[in-house]
């Protein structure tokens, strides 16, 4: 009889990176949470020992609602991220992880892909890894921190055999 073969890169993975993932959409044919868990773990693995991410899917309305309350921009986006170190000092405990929420509006992503000539898994991907780099503290305000943020995307999306998201469409 064979065995079952043993990945030590899963059981290592489950101990350094935890998603609370929570679908509150009403969209269908989504990615599956491993998925989401894939793109996020592929942005981080290199970076931080531990990390602990809570990723909920929202509807527009309620999308729009985060915008607007944290951001003042009254419209739904494609993804939201809120680092818990934002401005904060942690204690020891949290001092070798990466901790932060991504809200994704799975209306929005589904209709900029339409719109862009995008599979949809193709921009959950993009946009996962996208809202787990701003929770690395990357950004795209200043146009030298926007080609170091462009170019970890268009190599993280390459190395999980997605095409370069910004080849066509700047967004």
């Amino acid at each position: 009889m064979k065995r079952a073969k043993q990945y030590p890169f899963l059981s290592l993975q489950r101990q350094r990176f935890h998603l609370n993932f929570e679908n509150a959409s009403s969209a269908a044919n989504l990615p599956s949470e491993n998925d989401f868990c894939r793109w996020a773990w592929s942005a981080l693995k290199n970076e931080y020992r531990r990390a602990d991410i809570s990723l909920i899917l929202l509807d527009e309305e309620e999308a729009r609602a985060y915008n607007r309350d944290y951001r003042g921009k009254d419209y739904a986006t494609n993804v939201l991220s809120f680092a818990l170190n934002e401005g904060e000092i942690l204690p020891d405990q949290f001092s070798d992880g990466l901790y932060g929420d991504l809200v994704i509006c799975p209306q929005v992503v589904l209709k900029e892909a339409a719109e862009q000539g995008k599979t949809p898994e193709q921009h959950f991907a993009h946009l996962t890894i996208h809202g787990t780099l701003h929770l690395m503290g990357y950004d795209h305000i200043e146009d030298d921190e926007a080609e170091i943020m462009e170019a970890e995307e268009i190599r993280l999306m390459l190395a999980a055999g997605f095409p370069n998201p910004y080849q066509e469409d700047e967004y």
